[in-house]
């Protein structure tokens, strides 16, 4: 009996060590972080993206840059239910900032698509 409680008691000890960062005397200390020099070579950030497109894809719109140099874009499309009902626009809810990489969005089925593109700057006063 006294060796189950002692080991749980052990047990209980160790977890508490663990869970509250209590470090053994093996442990290596961490090294710093060594220096790393920036090359900035041909990037040059000029805050929105260039080379974008936007065009109609199923029952939605896509838009594209082809450099984003530091900025982002979403599409934006404007839906017009085909049974009369008011018109709304939507848009993704991410920004994309990543070249090449499309943003879509798309209308609820029984409505009709009409979009374009927004693009930010990454400089935002």
């Amino acid at each position: 009996m006294k060796r189950t409680l002692f080991g749980l008691l052990a047990s209980i000890a160790m977890a508490a060590g663990l869970l509250s960062g209590i470090q053994g005397a093996a442990a290596a200390p961490v090294a710093a972080p060594a220096a790393v020099e920036a090359t900035a070579g041909d990037v040059t950030i000029q805050s929105l993206p260039t080379g974008c497109t936007h065009y109609k894809y199923n029952q939605g719109w896509v838009g594209i840059c082809s450099h984003a140099n530091g900025g982002s874009w979403r599409a934006s499309v404007d839906c017009r239910p085909e049974d009369g009902g008011p018109a709304f626009t939507r848009y993704p809810s991410v920004w994309q900032t990543v070249s090449n990489v499309p943003s879509y969005v798309s209308c609820p089925p029984m409505s009709s698509a009409y979009g374009g593109m927004i693009t930010r700057s990454a400089v935002r006063e």
